[in-house]
């Protein structure tokens, strides 16, 4: 398994956006690439691919990407269809919906953590017994009794 600086490296290659520390944008960002936001966001964020949250950023909505590295501060819920890494340094205020989900020491998330929802359609449940008559014995039958 790659560290994640390596992971992180591999992910972004030419084509990357970078929102900066500088930068607040009111509304909703969407983006076909990957890319990393140290600045704040009021709004949902959306991407294909990894996205990484520098320790800068604030984030005021829902976040959907396909990969995510957190260290800033998320008030919103987090849907990654892939892997997500909250660090020791991030702060979630929401649930996050992740296939794999890494939480570093000192993370703090205040809300639910839920594995991908298109795996848990994946699974069938259990067949539900249904309650069987079970036949009585007649009456005139010798019964057998239990000291119990």
């Amino acid at each position: 398994m790659l560290p994640l600086k390596d992971l992180i490296k591999r992910a972004f290659g030419k084509d990357m956006f970078l929102i900066p520390s500088q930068v607040s944008v009111q509304g909703a960002v969407e983006s076909t690439i990957p890319g990393r936001i140290d600045g704040n966001i009021r709004g949902d964020v959306r991407t294909e691919g990894m996205l990484v949250i520098g320790k800068s950023a604030n984030i005021r909505g829902n976040i959907y990407a396909t990969d995510l590295v957190t260290y800033g501060k998320v008030y919103g819920d987090i849907i990654v269809t892939n892997k997500a890494v909250i660090s020791n340094k991030a702060y979630v205020k929401g649930d996050v919906t992740a296939l794999v989900l890494e939480v570093e020491q000192d993370a703090v998330i205040e809300g639910a953590i839920r594995k991908h929802p298109t795996e848990a359609d994946d699974v069938v449940p259990p067949p539900v017994e249904e309650d069987v008559e079970k036949p009585q014995p007649a009456e005139d039958e010798e019964q057998a009794s239990s000291w119990f």
